[in-house]
């Protein structure tokens, strides 16, 4: 049994190899081959417990973290078909760059093969990761980002900028952000819309990352009523959801199936709005861990616990 920690993740697995990881998911959910349980959990006052389990190819596997805290850590956990524990990563690191590598597949899908200029909203970790998976998929030549600690905005602008070698420029708002971009990603913890349907010029596809609650939702229905084409990688798992923004609204029957729109490859109209619903479909995690225990066995990476060891 290997243990990964984060910085092992991150030396065995690029973005280019989390978004074939996620593309090879979806082709097995499209053709019945991924196993994805609804994510289930508890709650224990103010803390809690949950899970996202899953399978593929004959491994099972689940990543466990908890909710009610800032900042946590978390377990991911991949078993043979044996029975026996394959690998195990502690961090989040595989949580991230998973649902990093589902945007990517949800761009490459969805987004104009032309599209040059990359707008994120909401620039923290996840809108880090929404870039280096962008950048995995299409030849992004500009990027506009914006959050609303303009200190931080700037210094990680910069950062961004050196790192990947194109201009990564601070927006001073999120109009400007939705106006100049040809992908929109929308990665924030807001309650009120951040961005309005009306700025985004035609043609435009739209990662969602944030809260999609009645309760508190990043986008409003105006975008999804924009959108000729509306997509989530877990549909199922929001119309089962009471607080979605979208039920018991007419919209929720609208939404496809990533996989599905994956595998149709029907032509793109460049005119159309397209709009992503990131949900984080159970059973990838199982995907992009096994791909990183393969390199990391591969590689020697990781600390290794024989079985008569524990």
């Amino acid at each position: 049994m290997r243990i990964l920690l984060d910085q092992d993740v991150a030396r065995v697995l690029t973005m280019a190899d989390a978004v074939a990881a996620m593309r090879g998911a979806f082709q097995a959910r499209a053709d019945g081959h991924l196993t994805s349980p609804p994510r289930a959990g508890f709650s224990a006052g103010a803390v809690g417990l949950r899970w996202t389990p899953g399978a593929l190819h004959g491994q099972v596997g689940l990543r466990l973290y908890m909710t009610g805290v800032s900042r946590g850590d978390q377990l991911t956990a991949l078993w043979r078909a044996d029975g026996t524990l394959r690998a195990l990563a502690i961090g989040p690191t595989v949580g991230r760059l998973r649902t990093g590598a589902i945007g990517g597949v949800a761009i490459d899908v969805m987004a104009r093969p032309d599209a040059r200029v990359l707008g994120i909203i909401g620039f923290g970790a996840q809108g880090w990761m929404q870039l280096e998976a962008a950048l995995a998929v299409r030849p992004i030549e500009r990027v506009w980002v914006y959050r609303r600690d303009a200190g931080r905005l700037a210094a990680d602008a910069a950062k961004a900028s050196e790192r990947f070698g194109l201009p990564v420029e601070p927006a001073p708002n999120a109009e400007h952000v939705a106006r100049t971009a040809d992908i929109l990603v929308t990665a924030t913890r807001a309650d009120a819309p951040v961005v309005q349907a009306s700025w985004l010029a035609p043609g435009v596809h739209v990662n969602a990352l944030g809260p999609k609650a009645q309760s508190g939702h990043e986008i409003g229905l105006d975008l999804v009523e924009r959108a000729a084409l509306v997509a989530s990688d877990v549909p199922e798992q929001y119309q089962a959801e009471r607080d979605f923004l979208l039920h018991g609204t007419p919209y929720t029957d609208r939404i496809r199936d990533l996989a599905g729109v994956m595998t149709a490859r029907t032509l793109r109209d460049p005119t159309a709005v397209t709009l992503f619903l990131s949900h984080g479909l159970p059973g990838t995690e199982v995907a992009l861990l096994a791909r990183a225990a393969e390199a990391a066995e591969a590689r020697g990476v990781g600390a290794v616990l024989a079985d008569e060891t524990w």
